[in-house]
């Protein structure tokens, strides 16, 4: 996801290309829904962010929902092209699990939009995602990866058999994603900074011993 520059719209002089228009609008719709949700997003602002008006927005995305749906496919095509770039040594499966641990945690960190819009499609039952493209197809290279690491594991003997490789995955990203979703109020209630930075590498480490106990023989 493109990071926007609101001092000049998210457009620099000169970069009035179709695609860099759309990029721009959709990224400037991620902070938008990410912030006000679906009902308090308003489109007006989405377009007036990169200096341009809603008929524009319309004419690239159809009509708010769409642009909606449109804005949460980026989000999962953002960190499944990130999972892809990762260079998981699979002949190294301990260090793969502590790298793909590590990952996953620090994207939801460095991705609060990512968070809170899936925060906010869950509120709404996953309505607008079931009407997206093939998304398993989207998610299953990363499947793919950790079933090849748990298979070494367990070649190896450092790796218990019969884990199944989504469940594995799940309970690796609420274990990050619960931390980061719920910060806030863990914040007020426990008078903890989640995130500052001693507090992010100990939570990194019991993470990490928590997921390579649960493999374990």
């Amino acid at each position: 996801m493109t990071k926007i520059d609101e001092s000049n719209g998210g457009l620099g002089a000169g970069e009035r290309a179709p695609e860099r228009r759309r990029r721009a609008l959709l990224d400037s719709a991620i902070l938008e829904f990410s912030t006000f949700g679906i009902g308090g997003a308003r489109v007006d602002r989405i377009a007036e962010r990169v200096n341009t008006n809603k008929a524009m927005l319309y004419h690239y995305f159809g009509s708010k929902e769409e642009l909606y749906l449109a804005a949460l496919q980026d989000i999962y095509t953002d960190i499944r092209s990130a999972e892809e770039r990762l260079e998981l040594d699979v002949s190294e499966p301990v260090a793969a699990i502590g790298m793909l641990v590590a990952f996953t945690f620090r994207y939801y960190i460095d991705h609060p939009a990512f968070v809170r819009m899936i925060n906010t499609e869950n509120l709404h039952g996953a309505i607008h995602l079931r009407t997206a493209g093939d998304m398993p197809t989207l998610n299953r290279p990363i499947l793919t990866k950790v079933k090849a690491i748990l298979d070494r594991g367990v070649a190896q003997g450092i790796f218990r058999d019969g884990i199944d490789p989504l469940d594995l995955y799940i309970s690796i990203t609420a274990l990050g994603f619960t931390y980061v979703s719920n910060r806030h109020t863990l914040q007020v209630l426990f008078g903890r900074d989640l995130l500052a930075e001693a507090a992010v590498k100990e939570r990194l480490e019991t993470m990490t011993e928590m997921v390579l106990r649960f493999l374990k023989p």
